[in-house]
């Protein structure tokens, strides 16, 4: 047998949670075509290619369960942006997320899409597609540095159906929002996404997401949500109800109950200090869900921090007009006496929100500087100048919160979600190669099998691999992928188990060679700018 490329020397972990063993993997035509000792065959072994592993792992390739690079993936040089993504070992995207796609492209949401999706990304796209049809086709056009699986987002068809109305939606509305999503299924979407945290998702309620959801019973797509709340806020009215983080587990699980889809609880995080106490109330009742049977897993990254909007923390009723809400002196002075009230109350600082991207560039020099600092800077007090902010820099500049489930040293809540059981591992970067950047974009996976797998012993290195790989597209629904195996894609990853290790926000250490649709992209760690051996992966081509 003559393959295209032979990984030999290797220790291969399958991806399935079973237990290293030595061995070669074979590669033809893009595809697995033999595992194991290979050298019992009888006969000379023959490669195009040869790549001696030298006793490190050979692991399927990585599958970023949660990402936002569809958004960048357009552009011609998303190579250049996306490249820190395959040199941590990402071959695949579940893109789409928390409710924002860029398709369906419609004429009731073509003015609206451009400004919910220009957080994600920095360049004007040339918006050349219209249904989910169209986009992914032209994705295919353009070339992909990486595998992508398409989610469509609720914030999109919402847009697509009712603009920026926040108003409950009428029987015909969510119809025609459920005929959208159903097409969207049909054209190659693996799957729904909600974004309850943002407009115009936060406008939604549980009704209108069984309703707009219905479709994935149909056609076996995928739920995942950035759910309602990662904070612990009682209500005044109710005290007895459980805290508002518990209740959104409790939404996410509706859409099983009312449809019997896989569900997925985006990024669980405990934001601020006060949400902390709660997670092991929410990861046990996380816990009985799955003993219920509720087909029910959550995703995060390996940081006590993670990337945003500005205008995460205005309330709903502000987000229908953030210019006006932030400048008005009676609006404003409402907004005022609702943070200060709020925040504390959660144990969120100020000094915790860093700027990392600023789309007027006349601003450029407050990135890398937290609400504290340039409320110190200019004299004045740290609430109001978040005010500014909003009002000079935009809606759509990028933040990072450094409070999620722990800050700095502390990450005990952190640690607690990432060794859960039903704990799948994302990056949820916004990385566009501007301004300062998320480390996820450079170092979940190394971070991951560096900090917590080698040295704190948080997760067997079998398991982790498992929950970056097989859990990961068993969940999305990926047959193809995941694992190593004759027949399955051959999407793999080489890396030094005792040396792999995040630089942060530099190319992480240890992973050595990426082979992606059978072709090496990633060599002595650094990536291949030029390869497109991505593939578009829709539901049901698998």
């Amino acid at each position: 047998m003559a393959f295209d490329i032979l990984l030999t020397n290797g220790v291969i972990l399958d991806g399935t949670g079973r237990a290293a063993y030595p061995g070669a993997v074979g590669v033809i035509d893009g595809r697995i075509a033999a595992v194991g000792d290979l050298g019992d065959r009888g006969a000379a072994i023959e490669a195009a290619r040869t790549i001696d592993c030298g006793g490190r792992v050979i692991a399927p390739g990585f599958i970023d369960m949660h990402s936002h690079s569809d958004w960048v993936l357009p552009q011609p040089d998303h190579a250049d942006v996306l490249a820190p993504l395959l040199e941590q070992g990402i071959t695949t995207l579940v893109a789409g997320n928390c409710g924002c796609s860029p398709a369906p492209y419609v004429d009731a949401n073509a003015k609206l899409l451009p400004v919910l999706g220009r957080m994600l990304h920095d360049r004007d796209l040339d918006y050349g597609w219209s249904g989910m049809a169209s986009w992914l086709a032209a994705l295919e056009e353009r070339g992909l540095a990486l595998n992508v699986a398409q989610l469509v987002g609720h914030g999109t068809i919402r847009a697509a159906v009712k603009g920026a109305d926040p108003g409950p939606s009428t029987r015909d509305e969510l119809a025609r929002m459920a005929d959208l999503v159903r097409a969207s299924l049909d054209e190659g979407a693996i799957g729904l996404s909600t974004g309850l945290g943002y407009a115009p998702g936060i406008f939604a309620d549980t009704a209108e997401l069984i309703a707009v959801t219905r479709p994935l019973a149909e056609r076996r797509g995928v739920y995942t949500s950035h759910a309602r709340s990662y904070i612990a806020l009682a209500s005044r009215k109710q005290p007895e109800r459980p805290p508002s983080n518990l209740a959104a587990l409790d939404e996410t699980a509706a859409i099983w109950r009312a449809h019997g889809v896989k569900v997925q609880h985006s990024h669980l995080i405990f934001v601020g200090d006060v949400t902390w106490p709660t997670t092991d109330r929410t990861l046990a009742h996380l816990d009985r869900l799955l003993d219920e049977g509720v087909d029910i897993a959550c995703d995060a990254f390996p940081y006590v921090g993670g990337n945003t909007t500005l205008i995460v923390f205005l309330p709903p009723w502000a987000l229908t007009r953030v210019h006006e809400s932030v400048t008005d002196p009676a609006l404003r002075e409402r907004l005022i006496s609702h943070l200060d009230h709020v925040l504390p109350s959660l144990g969120m600082r100020w000094g915790d929100t860093q700027i990392l991207w600023v789309p007027k560039r006349a601003h450029a020099q407050l990135e890398g500087m937290t609400v504290a600092e340039i409320a110190r800077e200019r004299g004045t007090d740290p609430t109001a100048t978040y005010l500014d902010l909003i009002a000079e820099l935009g809606s759509q500049t990028r933040i990072m919160n450094w409070n999620y489930s722990g800050r700095e040293a502390e990450e005990t809540s952190l640690r607690k979600v990432l060794a859960h059981r039903a704990c799948c591992f994302e990056t949820d970067t916004i990385l566009t190669g501007n301004g300062v950047d998320n480390p996820a974009s450079y170092g979940t996976f190394p971070r991951l099998l560096g900090r917590y797998v080698r040295e704190l012993k948080l997760v067997t290195l079998p398991d982790a691999v498992r929950r970056m790989t097989s859990f990961n597209a068993a969940r999305m629904g990926l047959t193809d992928r995941g694992r190593i195996a004759p027949g399955l894609a051959a999407d793999l990853v080489v890396f030094d188990p005792d040396a792999v290790a995040d630089a942060w926000n530099e190319r992480p250490v240890g992973i050595d060679t990426v082979v992606l649709n059978g072709r090496v992209v990633v060599e002595r760690g650094r990536f291949d700018r030029s390869s497109r051996a991505g593939a578009v992966l829709r539901s049901g081509s698998a």
